[in-house]
């Protein structure tokens, strides 16, 4: 049951929705125990996937849902999903309300599309949906599926523009960086030694140092997203008055900054936020943009090529281009979140996670949002999670349901010297052990540290 929870508790689905005036087909898996749906769809002859999670047991995303059985109830809940960049074709899209019935999992879903309002109905299982074969989720279990063909239409929506202004920093403190700075300029666990202070630096500069790193590919100036305080609209282009702009740290930290009062769409916020033309702190309990995580764990390479690990923006866009670039033959720390102190999401502890993408495709190219199919991003591989809790770390190796092509490489979770792990974990030339089939696995380090060995 710990090793179940803990898998749970490192749930990596991003809540998504797709609006687009086009004619689609859609099939919709749903893990009725705890709520991951897979959707696939073919739009305009090109076939996409994307997953909402609406209610994982213990998962970072999503409240849980009421157990029922399928049957006719007026009970509903509503959820608000901001759409965000995933699309090159930009729309104004609002926050889309989903309706869910607690009994029958229906779900209403109502998004306005450049000024027109659309509504379409997702039926999880309920008794108005043609049967579908039953699939794999994250959590596999008892799974239920229902085709759905509609005339609505789900497509990656644009939620900002990309914005292409290189940062430059003129303070002394921070400095700006580029891709191949993102090493950081911090020894490993050695803290940052000066203090962020609150508006004295311009929102056009990024300010890199002190353990932040900048992640130029991405667009926006070296930050990793850019979002609004509030609910509805769409996401800004560049940061601004009124934007929070998070941030990057490099390998083994985390971002100290996002607002205690969270939005009620569900989205997590996280940044600086601008403020009459210069950053401010969103957490003024941390004097320090990036903190260290605990030192119990680490990325190992036995292979010849590199290796991007790629972390979730969380709190913030929840994309996956936080880098940490394992050379070869090298090693680098894993971001080991204090799950009792860090970000929760509505009361609910969360974990790092990272996208590990073949050996050999570098950050640039795979820490960005993917596409179906290519095998970079959001469709890389392998997933990894890392938290601490409860005196324990637990590391995960878990399956992307995006991708079911084993890595180029195989990965095993083992303890490091003077160091004990309870339970086993390898992804193996496409197999995994230690857990259940596809499902993935998880340990405990009980003592010490352990490492994620690639080889």
């Amino acid at each position: 049951m710990k090793l179940f929870h803990s898998l749970l508790q490192l749930s990596l689905l991003s809540s998504l929705i797709y609006a687009a005036p086009v004619e689609y087909h859609k099939k919709e898996t749903i893990d009725k125990r705890g709520g991951d749906i897979t959707i696939t769809a073919t739009i305009n002859g090109v076939q996409v996937t994307w997953l909402t999670d609406i209610g994982a047991a213990g998962g970072n995303y999503a409240p849980a849902p009421t157990a029922a059985a399928n049957t006719q109830s007026t009970s509903t809940r509503t959820h608000y999903v901001t759409s965000t960049v995933k699309h090159k074709h930009k729309r104004d899209v609002t926050p889309s309300a989903e309706v869910e019935d607690l009994n029958k999992r229906d779900i209403t879903i109502t998004a306005t599309i450049n000024g027109v309002q659309v509504t379409w109905l997702t039926n999880l299982g309920g008794v108005a949906a043609p049967a579908a074969a039953a699939a794999t989720t994250t959590h596999a279990a008892a799974v239920a599926a229902a085709a759905v063909t509609t005339t609505h239409a789900a497509a990656k929506t644009s939620a900002a523009a990309i914005a292409t202004t290189a940062a430059s920093n003129k303070q002394t403190t921070f400095s700006s960086s580029s891709s191949s700075g993102i090493s950081g300029d911090l020894s490993s666990f050695s803290n940052p030694s000066k203090e962020f202070t609150d508006g004295t630096i311009k929102c056009s500069d990024f300010p890199s140092g002190q353990g932040v790193i900048s992640v130029s590919w991405i667009g926006y100036g070296g930050w990793t997203s850019l979002q609004n305080q509030g609910t509805g609209g769409t996401n800004p282009s560049s940061c601004t008055d009124g934007v929070l702009c998070s941030y990057a740290c490099q390998a083994g930290m985390s971002k100290t900054q996002w607002p205690s009062s969270q939005p009620s769409d569900g989205e997590s916020r996280g940044g600086l936020l601008c403020k009459n033309g210069y950053l401010y702190r969103t957490n003024t309990a941390s004097n320090y943009l990036c903190e260290w995580g605990k030192n119990t764990a680490k990325a190992v390479s036995k292979v010849n090529q590199v290796i991007s690990l790629c972390r979730t923006d969380y709190p913030g866009s929840e994309n996956m281009n936080i880098p940490t670039r394992l050379e070869a033959g090298g090693s680098q720390p894993m971001s080991v979140v204090d799950e009792d102190s860090y970000y929760q999401w509505e009361g609910k502890k969360t974990s790092a996670q990272y996208y590990v993408n073949n050996a050999g495709v570098d950050v640039e190219k795979g820490c960005v949002w993917g596409t179906a199919g290519s095998g970079i991003g959001n469709w890389a591989p392998v997933v990894l999670g890392a938290g601490y809790t409860g005196g324990n770390t637990w590391l995960s190796i878990i399956p992307n349901p995006n991708n079911k092509v084993a890595p180029n490489y195989s990965v095993k979770i083992t303890a490091d010297d003077n160091s004990s792990i309870s339970g086993s974990c390898s992804y193996v030339n496409g197999v995994y052990s230690g857990g259940s089939g596809s499902d993935g696995c998880t340990v405990s380090v009980t003592k010490g540290s352990a490492s994620f060995v690639f080889s």
